[in-house]
């Protein structure tokens, strides 16, 4: 079969044959169909990746092949499904709460194991999600991304009827507003110095967008709001933002950290202190997330058809990759093997 890996002079990518995968015990051969590009996929193959990774962590496909100990009546060959890109032991506390990623033997398909930039890959069986009939065509692969953000307001806490201040609206910023305004909030504010993310942000829901280098994110939501914002999510991933967060925040305000920041953060402490903050972060989901995702795709209340701005062809990844390591723009960008 045909994947994108990681060459031996990171972040290049290049097209290659590989070995088709064939299912270990209780896993899944997936046809992928679609696989978002993910910010931190960027960060992993400028970073951390070894030659011949296959990234990819935002999948979507159609059962394949299966693997012994997986039965039948749970999975169909051609069933349409949604990934969970994680991988454990399977039997620890951690794995039988859902939460693999805190496994001693985590592993995190398109890093620690082959992703999605490929034609098809092996899962384990017990992360994946049967996708509902009524989501169809590459917007399948934005289920991952979703569940990153209804992950991160699970942790930031009730926002009906509150303000809140969305910093950074690249995918993850945006499938935030998505699900801040599915869930109750009263107003939104998004902060990203891109114009074409700005307005996306908007179409999105929110009820207003700023450029931080020419405006000021916190004023911004006191005009748009009557008040600072009650919850601030940090989406950027850069090490400054977290301060930032931190002076937009209300009194009793809440901080989430949700970007995949890579650097170390310098804070000034009183601010949490004089405003009684609470701030916490946030990476990757639970079963619950994914589960809550679905539902809302199901039952038309989340359209991620807005943030999905470009389909690319595997051949088309390694140019359009390196594009975005050095120019993140615009919204979710597909792969479509």
């Amino acid at each position: 079969m045909r994947a994108v890996v990681l060459t031996d002079a990171p972040p290049a990518l290049e097209v290659v044959d590989v070995a088709d995968p064939s299912p270990a015990a209780d896993e899944v051969v997936v046809a992928v169909t679609a696989c978002g590009i993910c910010g931190s996929d960027l960060h992993v193959a400028s970073r951390v990746g070894r030659p011949g990774t296959i990234l990819g962590h935002e999948i979507a496909g159609t059962v394949a092949a299966l693997g012994i100990g997986v039965d039948p009546a749970d999975w169909h060959l051609g069933q349409p499904v949604a990934v969970r890109p994680f991988g454990g032991c399977g039997t620890c506390r951690w794995c039988l709460a859902g939460r693999a990623d805190h496994c001693a033997r985590f592993e995190l398909v398109g890093l620690d194991r082959p992703g999605g930039f490929a034609e098809r890959l092996a899962v384990p069986a017990r992360e994946l999600f049967a996708l509902p009939a009524s989501v169809t065509g590459p917007e399948q692969a934005l289920v991952e991304p979703l569940a990153i953000a209804r992950r991160a307001l699970r942790r930031t806490g009730d926002v009906t009827g509150q303000a809140v201040l969305v910093l950074g609206a690249g995918p993850i910023g945006l499938a935030t507003i998505m699900w801040a305004r599915l869930l109750g909030a009263r107003t939104i504010v998004a902060s990203d110095p891109s114009p074409g993310r700005r307005d996306l942000a908007v179409r999105v829901g929110a009820d207003a967008a700023v450029d931080p280098a020419t405006g000021d994110p916190g004023a911004a939501t006191v005009a748009a709001a009557g008040r600072p914002a009650d919850a601030v999510v940090e989406c950027t991933g850069r090490a400054d933002q977290i301060a930032r967060a931190m002076d937009h925040a209300a009194i009793d305000g809440r901080v989430t950290v949700v970007g995949l920041c890579l650097a170390e953060a310098s804070i000034f402490p009183f601010t949490g202190l004089a405003k009684e903050l609470d701030v916490r972060f946030s990476i990757y989901y639970g079963r619950e997330d994914f589960t809550d995702t679905l539902g809302a795709l199901d039952h038309g209340t989340l359209d991620p058809a807005i943030v999905l701005t470009e389909t690319v062809a595997l051949d088309q990844v390694p140019e359009r990759f390196a594009r975005l390591v050095h120019h993140p723009d615009g919204g979710k960008v597909a792969i479509v093997p």
